[in-house]
Protein backbone atom coordinates (compact mmCIF):
# COMPACT_ATOMS: atom_id res chain seq x y z
CA UNK A 1 0.00 0.00 0.00
CA UNK A 2 1.30 3.20 -0.93
CA UNK A 3 1.09 6.57 0.90
CA UNK A 4 -2.12 7.92 0.89
CA UNK A 5 -1.93 11.47 2.21
CA UNK A 6 0.63 14.47 1.68
CA UNK A 7 2.40 14.25 4.18
CA UNK A 8 3.09 10.54 3.68
CA UNK A 9 3.62 11.32 0.07
CA UNK A 10 6.41 14.01 0.86
CA UNK A 11 7.92 11.64 3.50
CA UNK A 12 7.99 8.80 0.12
CA UNK A 13 9.19 11.42 -1.78
CA UNK A 14 12.43 12.15 1.37
CA UNK A 15 12.92 8.98 1.66
CA UNK A 16 13.79 8.23 -2.39
CA UNK A 17 16.32 11.21 -2.09
CA UNK A 18 17.86 9.72 1.08
CA UNK A 19 18.24 6.51 -0.72
CA UNK A 20 19.80 8.57 -4.15
CA UNK A 21 22.67 9.40 -1.36
CA UNK A 22 23.06 6.46 0.45
CA UNK A 23 26.19 5.28 -1.25
CA UNK A 24 29.25 7.03 -0.62
CA UNK A 25 30.61 7.75 -4.20
CA UNK A 26 27.16 9.55 -5.09
CA UNK A 27 27.89 11.69 -2.02
CA UNK A 28 31.61 12.53 -3.35
CA UNK A 29 30.33 13.67 -6.56
CA UNK A 30 27.85 15.46 -4.80
CA UNK A 31 30.15 17.35 -2.91
CA UNK A 32 32.70 18.06 -5.97
CA UNK A 33 29.50 19.04 -8.07
CA UNK A 34 28.65 21.28 -4.99
CA UNK A 35 32.01 23.56 -5.23
CA UNK A 36 30.78 23.78 -9.24
CA UNK A 37 30.13 21.75 -12.90
CA UNK A 38 32.81 19.34 -13.42
CA UNK A 39 33.63 17.52 -16.19
CA UNK A 40 33.98 14.02 -16.56
CA UNK A 41 37.48 13.41 -15.89
CA UNK A 42 37.78 15.85 -13.20
CA UNK A 43 34.93 14.04 -11.34
CA UNK A 44 36.81 10.59 -11.74
CA UNK A 45 40.12 12.28 -10.24
CA UNK A 46 38.60 14.36 -7.74
CA UNK A 47 36.74 10.84 -6.23
CA UNK A 48 39.12 8.31 -7.40
CA UNK A 49 36.44 6.35 -8.99
CA UNK A 50 36.70 4.38 -12.44
CA UNK A 51 34.54 6.06 -15.24
CA UNK A 52 32.58 2.72 -15.64
CA UNK A 53 31.68 3.24 -12.05
CA UNK A 54 31.67 7.17 -12.37
CA UNK A 55 29.02 6.59 -15.22
CA UNK A 56 27.08 3.78 -12.80
CA UNK A 57 26.82 6.79 -10.25
CA UNK A 58 26.22 9.65 -12.41
CA UNK A 59 23.10 7.41 -14.10
CA UNK A 60 21.28 7.28 -10.57
CA UNK A 61 21.91 10.70 -9.76
CA UNK A 62 20.37 12.12 -12.99
CA UNK A 63 17.99 9.60 -12.60
CA UNK A 64 16.99 11.00 -9.21
CA UNK A 65 17.42 14.72 -10.82
CA UNK A 66 19.87 15.58 -8.37
CA UNK A 67 22.77 16.43 -10.94
CA UNK A 68 22.21 17.45 -14.75
CA UNK A 69 24.86 16.61 -17.72
CA UNK A 70 25.40 18.34 -20.83
CA UNK A 71 27.82 17.75 -23.97
CA UNK A 72 29.36 21.04 -24.84
CA UNK A 73 32.50 20.90 -27.10
CA UNK A 74 33.02 17.84 -27.57
CA UNK A 75 33.09 17.32 -23.34
CA UNK A 76 31.02 16.35 -20.59
CA UNK A 77 30.08 18.49 -17.76
CA UNK A 78 27.77 18.16 -14.49
CA UNK A 79 26.40 20.17 -12.02
CA UNK A 80 24.27 20.10 -9.39
CA UNK A 81 20.68 20.55 -10.62
CA UNK A 82 19.53 22.11 -7.30
CA UNK A 83 21.90 24.24 -5.38
CA UNK A 84 20.17 23.36 -1.67
CA UNK A 85 22.05 19.61 -2.01
CA UNK A 86 25.16 21.52 -1.04
CA UNK A 87 23.26 22.49 1.94
CA UNK A 88 22.18 19.02 2.61
CA UNK A 89 25.79 17.71 2.38
CA UNK A 90 26.80 20.46 4.87
CA UNK A 91 23.29 19.61 7.85
CA UNK A 92 24.77 16.15 6.94
CA UNK A 93 28.57 16.71 8.63
CA UNK A 94 26.73 18.95 10.75
CA UNK A 95 25.38 16.20 12.36
CA UNK A 96 27.93 14.12 12.29
CA UNK A 97 30.59 16.11 13.55
CA UNK A 98 27.95 16.72 16.50
CA UNK A 99 27.36 12.94 17.27
CA UNK A 100 31.44 13.04 17.18
CA UNK A 101 31.75 15.44 20.16
CA UNK A 102 28.72 14.15 22.26
CA UNK A 103 30.24 10.66 21.65
CA UNK A 104 33.75 12.02 22.98
CA UNK A 105 31.95 14.09 25.63
CA UNK A 106 29.80 11.16 27.03
CA UNK A 107 32.94 8.66 26.95
CA UNK A 108 34.78 11.61 28.94
CA UNK A 109 32.17 11.88 31.44
CA UNK A 110 31.84 7.86 31.94
CA UNK A 111 35.77 8.40 33.01
CA UNK A 112 35.10 11.10 34.94
CA UNK A 113 32.20 9.72 36.72
CA UNK A 114 32.36 5.52 36.83
CA UNK A 115 34.15 4.20 39.74
CA UNK A 116 34.40 0.72 39.62
CA UNK A 117 33.79 -1.38 42.71
CA UNK A 118 36.22 -1.16 44.85
CA UNK A 119 36.58 2.75 44.33
CA UNK A 120 38.77 2.81 41.78
CA UNK A 121 37.85 4.70 37.64
CA UNK A 122 36.81 2.38 35.03
CA UNK A 123 38.27 5.07 32.93
CA UNK A 124 40.70 7.44 33.08
CA UNK A 125 42.03 10.31 31.33
CA UNK A 126 44.22 8.03 29.95
CA UNK A 127 42.23 5.51 28.98
CA UNK A 128 39.87 7.59 27.68
CA UNK A 129 42.23 8.72 25.58
CA UNK A 130 43.42 5.32 24.22
CA UNK A 131 40.12 4.56 23.60
CA UNK A 132 39.73 7.98 21.26
CA UNK A 133 42.55 6.69 19.26
CA UNK A 134 41.22 3.57 18.99
CA UNK A 135 37.77 4.64 17.73
CA UNK A 136 40.02 7.28 15.48
CA UNK A 137 41.86 4.21 14.03
CA UNK A 138 38.97 2.47 13.31
CA UNK A 139 37.02 5.33 11.67
CA UNK A 140 40.12 5.35 9.74
CA UNK A 141 40.44 2.06 8.31
CA UNK A 142 36.62 2.08 7.71
CA UNK A 143 36.95 5.20 5.50
CA UNK A 144 39.83 3.45 3.70
CA UNK A 145 37.81 0.04 3.04
CA UNK A 146 34.45 2.36 1.94
CA UNK A 147 36.96 4.37 -0.41
CA UNK A 148 38.60 1.60 -2.06
CA UNK A 149 35.47 -0.24 -2.12
CA UNK A 150 33.75 2.67 -4.24
CA UNK A 151 36.77 3.94 -6.27
CA UNK A 152 37.68 -0.16 -7.54
CA UNK A 153 33.95 -1.44 -7.13
CA UNK A 154 34.93 -4.09 -5.03
CA UNK A 155 33.43 -5.46 -1.69
CA UNK A 156 34.02 -4.17 1.23
CA UNK A 157 35.58 -7.18 2.19
CA UNK A 158 37.93 -7.39 -0.57
CA UNK A 159 39.01 -3.80 -0.63
CA UNK A 160 39.72 -4.55 3.21
CA UNK A 161 42.08 -7.61 2.25
CA UNK A 162 43.44 -5.37 -0.03
CA UNK A 163 44.69 -2.86 2.84
CA UNK A 164 45.83 -5.98 4.69
CA UNK A 165 47.93 -7.49 1.94
CA UNK A 166 50.17 -4.23 1.64
CA UNK A 167 50.08 -3.28 5.13
CA UNK A 168 51.88 -7.08 5.78
CA UNK A 169 54.21 -6.53 2.15
CA UNK A 170 55.20 -2.95 3.43
CA UNK A 171 55.39 -3.61 6.81
CA UNK A 172 53.43 -1.00 8.17
CA UNK A 173 50.26 -1.26 10.38
CA UNK A 174 46.75 -1.02 8.52
CA UNK A 175 46.13 2.35 10.16
CA UNK A 176 49.04 3.58 8.26
CA UNK A 177 48.06 1.78 5.49
CA UNK A 178 44.54 3.01 5.26
CA UNK A 179 46.05 6.79 6.25
CA UNK A 180 47.88 6.93 3.17
CA UNK A 181 44.81 5.61 1.29
CA UNK A 182 42.40 8.29 2.65
CA UNK A 183 44.83 10.96 1.58
CA UNK A 184 45.04 9.51 -1.87
CA UNK A 185 48.80 7.97 -1.75
CA UNK A 186 48.20 4.61 -1.15
CA UNK A 187 47.42 2.09 -3.95
CA UNK A 188 43.92 0.32 -3.17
Amino acid sequence: MGPSGPAEWAAAAEAELFKALAHPARVRILAVLAAGPALVADLCSATGLKPSHLAGQLAQLRAQHLVTGRRSGGRLWYWLSFPEIADLLSAAESVLNAQAATDVSRLAGIGASGAGPAGEDILTDESVAVLEESLERRALITNAVRSVSARTGSSSEAALAGLLIQARERSLTLAEVSSETVAGRGAG
